[in-house]
Formats: structure tokens, sequence, C-alpha cells
């Protein structure tokens, strides 16, 4: 093995480490069985080989649904939800997981809060009149719904989960394009590299063939 071909060697591990390393915290084929909701499904995640595939026909779709999933108001429900699409939609699993992850007890009540500011300017743009909304009247409405109360404000209700709905869809859709060009950028960089060291390694075989 030449230099070049032992850096390019040096690059594609470091590279797999590296990818290793971002997906530790994240369910994966051999650990999805310790997962409170997805264990329920880890046989038939086990067997299906599409979950685990970093192709990009079966990235590309965790990444665009993921993004939008992942902030639509409905927290506490994106694992199960995330699991259903990525059977439908044969994607990754993990990706998908982990873009849930953006949502968190410390980050959903600010990213809602803004999601319902650019649902609600959006809205404004095209004329469509509807009542603002402050950081204290969302915890409000969120406390009404935890206890109960929610019978008399539910038109409120309504109003506010469509506007966060909206901007969920925006902030998602733009969210998605970003990682999805990243991800076909980093994907066509790497695959040119493995291209390159399998043609030197064949480069030297055939030498040493003949």
């Amino acid at each position: 093995m030449n230099q070049e071909e032992q850096e390019l060697f040096n690059v594609k591990n470091r590279r797999i480490r590296r990818v290793k390393k971002w997906l530790r915290p994240l369910p994966r084929r051999a650990n999805i069985h310790r997962y409170p909701i997805l264990r329920h499904f880890s046989s038939a995640a086990k067997k299906r080989i599409y979950l685990w595939s970093f192709r990009a026909e079966n990235v590309l779709p965790s990444i665009y649904v993921g993004s939008v999933l992942t902030f639509l108001p409905i927290y506490g429900l994106q694992l199960p939800l995330a699991f259903l699409f990525a059977l439908f939609l044969r994607s990754n699993l993990p990706i998908f997981v982990g873009l849930q992850l953006i949502t968190n007890p410390f980050t959903v009540l600010p990213i809602w809060f803004a999601l319902f500011q650019i649902g609600h300017n959006a809205l404004s743009i095209f004329g469509v009149e509807t009542i603002p909304l402050g950081r204290a009247d969302l915890e409000r409405l969120i406390q009404s719904i935890q206890i109960g109360e929610w019978g008399e404000q539910i038109d409120r209700i309504l109003g506010v989960f469509g506007q966060m709905t909206l901007g969920a869809l925006i902030i998602g859709l733009c969210l998605g394009l970003i990682l999805g060009n990243i991800y076909r950028l980093a994907s066509r960089y790497t695959q040119k590299s493995y291209t390159r060291l399998k043609e030197k390694i064949e480069a030297r075989r055939s030498i040493h063939t003949d």
C-alpha cells in the first residue's frame, strides 16, 4: 500500500469513527431494545435493513420528513410517529429519531413560541388577521391544556395550533432542504474518496498480477 492509498484508507477510517460517534446516543440496530418507546418495535425494526441504511434513498426522506415532524406541536408523539414514518417511507431510523431531539423539555417552549410568531407573520403577509400571542399567553394556554381546563378556550387553542403548524412547516421544510443539500455534498465527496481508493487498490493488484 503506497502513501496515497494509506492516506485515503486513514480518511475512510476517520470518517467511519466520526459517524459512529455521532450515532452513539441514537437508536441503532444493536441497541434499539433499550429505548423506552422504540423497544416495543425492536424485533420488527431489526428485520428491516432499510431502517439502518445510509443510502441517499433511505436518508433523504428521513431528513425532509423528520425536519418537519420535530417542529410540529405534538411533543411526546414524535418518536412513535418517526418510527411509523420510517417504516412507511423505508427510510433511515437513527436520523429520523435524531432530528426529533431538536425539541426537548428545554427547547420546546421557545421553539413553539417562535413557530407561532412565524406562522402569525406568514398569515399576516397574505392579509389573514389573527390574534397576537405573547409568551405568557402561550404558557397559560399550555397550562390550561395540562390541567384539562381548555374547553372554554378551544377556538383560541385551535388558532394557536394552526399557526404553530404553519410555522413548523415553513421552518421544517427550510431545515430539511439545508440538511438534504449538506448530505448530498458530503455523500458525493465521500463516494469520490472511496472510488479513488478502490481504483488505486485495483490498479496496484493488476500490476502485481501482470
